[in-house]
C-alpha cells in the first residue's frame, strides 16, 4: 500500500498545509487531472479515492475506460469542481467561517459529486480544527472514515483525530476514537498491513498521557511496520528519540535525531521534528551555562523548520508550529541575556515577530498556549 503520495494531498490544518487553489473558469463540466509520475496526464472523471488506488474513468475521444490507478504513480491530482476550489480560496485568504459554510453547505448537498465528499469533508475538519474547534473537527472525520471505509483520507483522519484530541487535553478519548476508527477501516477491507501505521497515533496519545514505556512500544511497533512508507517509520523513529529526550537519555536522542536527518525521502515534517530535537538539546545546554552563543546555534536550528524544512503539501504543521514557537522562545532569552540596548530591542521585535506568525498562521496552535 501506498501512502506516499498522501503528501500530495490539496489539505490543511493545525496538522495539515494547504495547496494554492486552482479555480477553473470554464463553463462546461470541468474534467478532473491525474499526473502520473511518468510525466503523462490523464483526464477524465474520479470514480473513487480509495486508500490503495485511484478509480478513475478515462475518455479520449468518444471512448471511456476504467483504470485504477496505484497512489505511487501519481504525483498530482487536480479536481474539475469549481465549487470546492471557492472555499479552498476563501480557506487560503484566511476566511475560514466562510469557507465553513461554503464546505458545509457541499457536504450536505445532493447534487455535489459524491465521490469528492469525503475530500470534502476533510477539508471541513481541518479549516474547523484551524478555527480550534477540535470536538467538531474530530467527530467530522470520525463520521468520514464510517461513512468511508476505505477512502484515501483514512489516516489523514487518524493524524486529524491525534491532533485535535492531543490539543484539547484528551489523548485517553482520543485513543478510544482511534480505536473505533481502526475498526471501521478494518470491517471496510482495509489490509492489516496498512493498518499497522495507526501504531504511531496509538504512541503518540501514550507520549501526551506521558506514558513514555508504553508510546516507545507502539513507535517500535509502527517503525517495524512492513510496507510502509519511509515517512511514516520515520514519524515513529522521532517519536522515539522524543521518548529517549523525555527519559533524559540526551545523548541516545541526539544520536536518533541525527540518524533521521541523513535519511532519504522522509518528508520535511520528520527532517523539522529532528532539527528541532536537536535543538531542544542545544537549549537545554545553553540555558544552563546562560551561554548566547549556544543559544544563537539552537536558534538556527529551530529556524530549520520554517525556512528549509517548512511543510510541504499535504505534510503535517506541528513541526512548523513548534519551530516556530521555540524561534520566538531563543529570541526572547537572547534579548534577556544580551547587554546592548539596540540588539536586546532587535531580539525582543524579532521574538514578537515569530509568535505573531504562529498566531496568524494558526490561531488555535497549542504552541501558543506555552
Amino acid at each position: 500500500m501506498q501512502l506516499a503520495n498522501m503528501t500530495k494531498l490539496p489539505l490543511i490544518a493545525s496538522g495539515i498545509w494547504l495547496l494554492p487553489a486552482m479555480m477553473i473558469q470554464s463553463p462546461v463540466i470541468a474534467q478532473d487531472k491525474v499526473k502520473l509520475r511518468s510525466g503523462t496526464v490523464d483526464e477524465g472523471r474520479i470514480v473513487a479515492e480509495e486508500y490503495d488506488v485511484l478509480l478513475f474513468k478515462t475518455k479520449k475521444g468518444k471512448e471511456e475506460k476504467d483504470v485504477k490507478l496505484k497512489w505511487d504513480d501519481i504525483t498530482d491530482v487536480t479536481y474539475g469542481a469549481p465549487e470546492y476550489h471557492q472555499a479552498v480560496n476563501q480557506l487560503t485568504n484566511g476566511n475560514y467561517a466562510a469557507a465553513v459554510s461554503r464546505l458545509e453547505g457541499l457536504a450536505g448537498s445532493a447534487s455535489f459529486r459524491k465521490e469528492l465528499k469525503p475530500l470534502v469533508v476533510f477539508q471541513l475538519a481541518q479549516a474547523q480544527q484551524r478555527m480550534g474547534k477540535f470536538t467538531e473537527a474530530a467527530t467530522a472525520l470520525q463520521q468520514l472514515v464510517k461513512e468511508n471505509p476505505k477512502s484515501r483520507y483514512i489516516v489523514l483522519a487518524a493524524q486529524g483525530i491525534t491532533d485535535c484530541y492531543v490539543a484539547l487535553g484528551d489523548p485517553a478519548t482520543g485513543t478510544t476514537a482511534i480505536e473505533a476508527l481502526s475498526k471501521a477501516a478494518t470491517d471496510g477491507g482495509v489490509d492489516a498491513l496498512f493498518l499497522a501505521v495507526f501504531d504511531y497515533f496509538r504512541g503518540r496519545l501514550k507520549e501526551a498521557q506521558k506514558d513514555l514505556v508504553g508510546a516507545k512500544v507502539k513507535y517500535q511497533a509502527a517503525a517495524a511496520a512492513r510496507g510502509a512508507p519511509a515517512s511514516w517509520t520515520a514519524m515513529a523513529k522521532l517519536g522515539l528519540a522524543r521518548c529517549e529526550h523525555a527519559e533524559g537519555r540526551s545523548e541516545q536522542a541526539r544520536d536518533a535525531y541525527r540518524v533521521l536527518i541523513d535519511l532519504p525521502d522522509v518528508g520535511n515534517e520528520v527532517l523539522a521534528g529532528a532539527w528541532n530535537g536537536l535543538a531542544d538539546i542545544v537549549f537545554q545546554d545553553a540555558m544552563k551555562a546562560k551561554n548566547a552563543e549556544q543559544l544563537t546555534n539552537a536558534l538556527l536550528m529551530y529556524l530549520r523548520g520554517v525556512v528549509e524544512y517548512g511543510p510541504a503539501p499535504g505534510e503535517g504543521t506541528s513541526e512548523y508550529e513548534r519551530s516556530l514557537a521555540s524561534a520566538g522562545r531563543v529570541f526572547q532569552q537572547l534579548s534577556e541575556l544580551g547587554t546592548d540596548d539596540a540588539s536586546k530591542k532587535q531580539n525582543q521585535q524579532r521574538a514578537k515577530q515569530r509568535l505573531d506568525q504562529l498566531r496568524k498562521e494558526f490561531p488555535s496552535s497549542i504552541y501558543l498556549k506555552s
